[in-house]
């Protein structure tokens, strides 16, 4: 699990990124060199066979069947993911137990970042899967500061500053758990290298925390194959709440978190206010080649940094809050965590393009060990 270490290291990486280019950068990635078109999706359904351009759907959820009023939160995770016949078809083991298992699950649980003042230690951030519920049609992550809180799985403080998210990666228990989590023995639910993916939410609405959709790999903490062997890909993180109307940013880091540590980082300029309360769409297309990034069907960045990961992430959609710093990704002042708001999870749809199979990479191909530093 990623530590305050971390957050002073990418925070310090992706400001002198973004200083960088407010500073004088073109917009490279817009100048013919990436295919920037979104791809055409909304005729392919769960039955439908690979359409001309090597697209199928994978799964989609709109988590419409579950209620934690009346389900356990596992299963209402996981009761209303479809998947797609050709994704059946060429995954039959991944799918079986899939079917039984699910692929989503909450984040793990206990201390994300340790307090930045040691005399204020309710200033730490815990995820805690009792923030996470299902009903409505959506599944809701709650974030709030509490000195009362109760944990069903007795592993949180009762005092503390509490939110979480959903993967679909199992987290390891027990008493490696730590190290393990870093990708040593990650229990991937599901994952995939390539494709293009989709999440459709509404973002949390006030200062001190934000949200990010993004994809992480077991192996991005090695550090032989630049990102080739595995980059985290923030398709989003919501960190603009203070110029709400204008701003979004996107990154990619590989190399891990520790001193080999590497990360290219890009903030848009848009013209709609992602903080309206509305539902936004934000989504990924990458390819073997390259990644393009989107906002309500717009792109927004495209790079090649780190060589491209080809190997199999896992998806993950959660919330982090302020530990008293006041700073948050992008090297953006984010202000206190003082009250609260909802992160809202409409919709998540992954699609696969045949063309880009035969490029993927199993983790074990690579040589290297683990960084495991932050």
């Amino acid at each position: 699990m990623k530590k305050t270490a971390l957050v002073a290291i990418a925070a310090a990486l992706l400001i002198a990124v973004t200083a960088l280019c407010f500073a004088g950068c073109t917009e490279e990635w817009n100048d013919g060199s990436y295919d920037l078109s979104l791809p055409e999706l909304e005729k392919i359904t769960a039955t439908s066979g690979v359409d001309e351009d090597g697209w199928y759907l994978v799964f989609e959820d709109e988590f419409d069947k579950g209620d934690t009023n009346s389900d356990d939160l596992e299963d209402a995770l996981n009761a209303s993911t479809v998947f797609g016949e050709v994704y059946k078809q060429k995954n039959p083991e991944d799918f079986e137990r899939q079917s039984k298992e699910g692929i989503w699950t909450t984040s793990p649980e206990g201390v994300r970042w340790e307090s930045n003042d040691a005399d204020k230690p309710e200033q730490a951030c815990y995820w805690c899967a009792d923030m996470v519920s299902v009903g409505d049609g959506y599944v809701t992550v709650r974030s709030a500061q509490e000195s009362d809180h109760v944990c069903s799985q007795n592993k949180c403080p009762q005092s503390g500053r509490f939110t979480s998210g959903i993967e679909t990666r199992a987290i390891i228990e027990g008493e490696d758990s730590e190290v393990a989590n870093k990708g040593q023995a990650d229990d991937l639910l599901f994952a995939q290298a390539f494709g293009y993916f989709e999440a459709t939410v509404r973002f949390p609405a006030a200062e001190g925390m934000w949200s990010a959709f993004w994809l992480q790999s077991s192996g991005m903490r090695k550090t032989g194959a630049e990102g080739v062997d595995g980059t985290e890909i923030d398709v989003y993180e919501s960190a603009f709440y203070r110029s709400r109307k204008s701003k979004m940013g996107h990154a990619l880091l590989w190399n891990g978190y520790g001193e080999y540590a590497r990360v290219e980082g890009y903030i848009g300029e848009l013209d709609v206010d992602l903080y309206d309360g509305e539902f936004h769409t934000f989504a990924l297309k990458w390819t073997p080649e390259y990644y393009v990034f989107y906002v309500d069907g717009k792109a927004t960045w495209a790079s090649r940094a780190g060589g491209v990961s080809h190997v199999r992430e896992f998806l993950r959609l959660t919330v982090e809050l302020d530990a008293g710093d006041k700073w948050g990704p992008h090297g953006q002042k984010i202000g206190a965590f003082k009250e609260g708001a909802d992160f809202v999870i409409d919709s998540v749809r992954v699609f696969q393009n045949e063309k880009y199979e035969r490029y993927v990479i199993d983790d074990s191909q690579f040589a290297g060990e683990l960084d495991l530093g932050n």
